[in-house]
């Protein structure tokens, strides 16, 4: 499959997905009743926090994806960090 610059990737439950990456494009894939909510958010968001916000949305365009990302939040605070990568601030590669 093709990817044009108006997707994003992620991974869910270990499967690659595409993700909308405009404004008009999350709000299409959300289901109607969440769009005002959307409209409201994106709307009054400052420019610097758009990509964070809007990548929030765009997840919730995919079934599961929030409660995955909760999940592994919860397991890092927790304090179970297996699977995560740490790297050194000094050199930037992969400790």
């Amino acid at each position: 499959m093709e990817k044009t610059p108006e997707r994003w990737t992620t991974t869910v439950h270990d499967q690659e997905v595409e993700l909308p990456s405009t404004i008009a494009g999350v709000r299409a894939a959300l289901p109607e009743g969440q769009r005002a909510a959307f409209d409201t958010e994106i709307g009054t968001t400052p420019g610097p926090d758009l990509p964070l916000r809007l990548a929030m949305w765009a997840l919730r365009t995919v079934q599961g994806a929030i409660e995955e990302m909760d999940d592994q939040v919860d397991r890092l605070r927790a304090g179970d960090y297996s699977g995560v990568t740490i790297l050194d601030d000094q050199d930037g590669e992969a400790a």
